[in-house]
């Protein structure tokens, strides 16, 4: 094995420096056959570990190294999760482990991820995790920062990629102190001294803020702040700005005239999200605000009735929009989808999700809590999931069409029984994600608005939207949005393509600006024939045969094919768990059935397909599992495959196995041809969300979290 120095991550770090060259030369003694150093690593690690992931992550062999290669049999069973029980000491050996290997570019983040996220169901004391990952994050950055700044930013990032609790950078001092870090500088400016003032002291919340605006407040607060607690200081301002605002409302005063007025008092005190714009003006939230006007009949008519009650007020008091702003709180990449649209006196809300791969929601942002309702474009996870933290405070209405309702009632409720979300975040208050629980579920529940697919409705002041058929699952719409003549199409996750379940979307191409899905822009086309044929093929020669599919969506079609196919009318076929109770909602039959409760071996004859695409557990994981040495049975994976889990691992050669495997890629996505056929057609500002294409491609905008794209009425 040849070894390149040049190859050694770089840093102008001392410290790090001097790790980086004694594992190069722990490699070097390793390769001639010596023993290493018995010194501890820079973790109090066992020293062979470093110099164990350099040599593989070079192609090369380290049989000498037991210890590490003990330490990475366990790494690779939790991988493929097949580790029972990992003691604490194995575990942060492990973490190490990996983490040297993402240095050596022998795992990827998406790795470490999975990595950092089995650490925290397999120790209970987080301490121990938070020790350690500071030490490692701050070594990572100085990788590519060496000034403190740029440490604090760079582990920030981490955090919310790892899906880790965001802690006091007041603590990351200490950390940065043994990597001879100066961060006084940084820690000294007063914002970050207002953060740590009101983490420590938030029974003073009022007494912290002192004269400051809350313009000021949020510019210095909104990075490391908790979520929660930015909300908490929100209500102060609030309340303070809107008892100011009433005290200049005279009897006689008319809505428009008291809309000046607030709005005056709103730019004076700094009652505001950025220097631009103030915050929403909503006179129904002053103590006496002035009487409303009668409402248009006409406009009166085009609320839904389950809205009224919770509109009427926001619809008198309302003003013409002037300008409109489109807040992005997730999902510029795959993951947390949010899209928040401001008006001058409310807004709307679509879609507000949850990353099943971290547990983080969309960006918190003040208008958040300021909203006339929100549209659900569709029942996955990452558009619905943080529906519950959302009304934790929100009492207003969600709408959406078909069966969306019905089916994201039994997502969410399913989400709580597979203990959604994970410790320690569960349990910490001032993280939003421990306000996914039962209550909030319930609230979601009761709160649920039916609109009609092509019927215009308004569910803002002065904010009319329309329903178009999406075809990506049942119940999905995209959202054609007019706000005083500016029209916004929001697809949401759609698909152009014919489907055995749909027609295909046919959308305008005409708004504005367009907010589409770009899941698939820049990639191969999926063909569903030859996707036919593999499943087929398959089925002829193997048994018992199990494919693990989304139970949204991807299970209806894939039962509708072996429909299609005759294969029901040959085989055994049965859908089981979430997959048969969302098949049998939807109203979708054939020649299948359920799954019975006393069944619990698969036969040569039967075709099993069962929720949990990814095969993270569930009854599509169990029997595989039963067959996994059997060379005759079969699995099917179907979907997407996140990397790191079990359907991912089993495709790709790390999951040990005799029986066949095979990937029927399909999609609920628009093909990529499709896509920019029709995305090339519209005249509008174009803007992609939803898609792991690194860089905006030519003539897209691909918004960053928070950013904001401005509209003139």
């Amino acid at each position: 094995m040849d070894l390149e120095k040049s190859k050694m991550p770089k840093t102008k770090n001392t410290i790090v420096s001097k790790v980086l060259a004694k594992v190069f030369s722990d490699v070097e003694s390793s390769l001639r056959g010596e023993d290493i150093s018995l010194e501890a690593g820079f973790f109090g690690e066992n020293s062979e570990l470093a110099a164990y992931a350099y040599i593989l992550s070079e192609g090369g062999e380290a049989e000498s190294l037991s210890q590490a290669k003990a330490v990475d049999a366990i790494l690779q069973r939790i991988y493929r999760d097949e580790a029972s029980e990992v003691s604490e000491d194995n575990m942060i050996a492990c973490l190490t482990l990996g983490f040297y290997g993402l240095l050596f570019a022998k795992y990827d983040d998406e790795d470490f991820r999975y990595l950092y996220r089995y650490a925290m169901r397999a120790i209970r004391k987080y301490s121990v995790v938070e020790k350690w990952l500071k030490k490692a994050l701050v070594f990572e950055s100085l990788l590519h920062h060496i000034d403190s700044e740029g440490v604090f930013s760079r582990v920030l990032f981490w955090l919310k990629y790892l899906g880790a609790p965001i802690f006091n950078p007041m603590v990351l001092a200490e950390t940065c102190q043994e990597f001879d870090v100066d961060a006084e500088k940084y820690i000294e400016q007063p914002e970050i001294k207002l953060i740590d003032t009101i983490r420590r002291h938030s029974e003073y919340l009022e007494e912290a803020l002192g004269k400051r605006s809350y313009h000021e407040t949020r510019n210095a607060t909104k990075d490391w702040l908790p979520d929660a607690l930015s909300s908490e200081l929100l209500s102060i301002y609030r309340k303070s700005a809107n008892d100011e605002a009433q005290s200049k409302i005279r009897d006689d005063m008319s809505p428009k005239d008291a809309f000046k007025q607030v709005s005056e008092v709103f730019k004076k005190t700094g009652f505001q999200s950025n220097s631009e714009s103030v915050l929403p003006v909503r006179l129904q939230d002053l103590h006496s605000p002035p009487d409303p006007p009668a409402i248009d009949p006409i406009v009166f008519e085009l609320i839904p009735k389950k809205l009224r009650m919770d509109l009427l007020s926001a619809v008198a008091y309302s003003t013409k929009t002037k300008r409109i702003e489109v807040i992005f709180l997730g999902g510029a990449r795959i993951g947390q989808s949010g899209i928040l649209i401001k008006t001058d006196t409310g807004g709307i809300l679509m879609d507000f999700g949850l990353s099943v791969a971290n547990h983080r929601i969309p960006e918190w942002v003040p208008e958040l809590e300021m909203i006339d309702s929100v549209l659900v474009s569709h029942s996955h996870l990452d558009h619905i999931g943080g529906l519950p933290v959302l009304y934790e405070k929100y009492t207003g209405k969600w709408c959406s069409v078909g069966f969306t309702g019905a089916i994201t009632k039994a997502l969410l409720q399913d989400a709580i029984k597979v203990g959604t979300p994970h410790l320690p975040r569960k349990k910490d208050k001032w993280d939003l994600v421990s306000r996914f629980t039962h209550d909030n579920v319930d609230k979601v529940s009761k709160n649920h608005v039916q609109l009609e697919l092509g019927k215009s409705s308004e569910v803002g002041p002065g904010i009319l939207v329309t329903p178009i058929d999406a075809s990506h699952i049942p119940g999905s719409v995209s959202y054609l949005v007019d706000i005083e003549g500016v029209k916004i199409l929001y697809t949401g996750d759609f698909n152009i393509d014919k489907s055995v379940l749909f027609p295909g979307a046919n959308l305008p191409t005409d708004p504005d600006m367009i907010i589409f899905d770009g899941t698939y822009w820049g990639r191969v086309d999926f063909d569903r024939h030859k996707v036919s044929e593999t499943i087929s093929d398959v089925i002829q020669t193997s048994g018992p045969v199990i494919i693990p599919s989304f139970a949204v969506g991807r299970s209806q079609e894939i039962l509708v094919t072996l429909d299609n196919l005759g294969i029901t009318r040959q085989r055994n076929v049965m859908v089981a768990g979430l997959a048969e109770h969302i098949t049998k909602l939807v109203g979708i039959s054939g020649n299948w059935q359920g799954l019975k409760k006393n069944k619990v071996t698969l036969d040569k004859e039967d075709v099993l397909v069962a929720g949990g695409g990814m095969m993270g557990g569930g009854l599509a994981r169990q029997h595989f599992k039963e067959h996994r040495k059997n060379p005759e049975a079969a699995v099917i994976l179907c979907g997407y495959l996140a990397p790191r889990t079990p359907g991912w691992n089993l495709l790709h050669g790390y999951e040990p196995h005799d029986c066949q495997v095979e990937y029927a890629r399909l999609s609920a996505h628009s093909s990529a041809s499709n896509l920019e056929k029709y995305i090339k057609s519209c005249k509008g500002k174009k803007v992609i969300v939803h898609t792991p294409y690194p860089d905006a491609p030519k003539g897209l905008i691909m918004p960053e979290f928070q950013e904001r794209i401005i509209l003139k009425t």
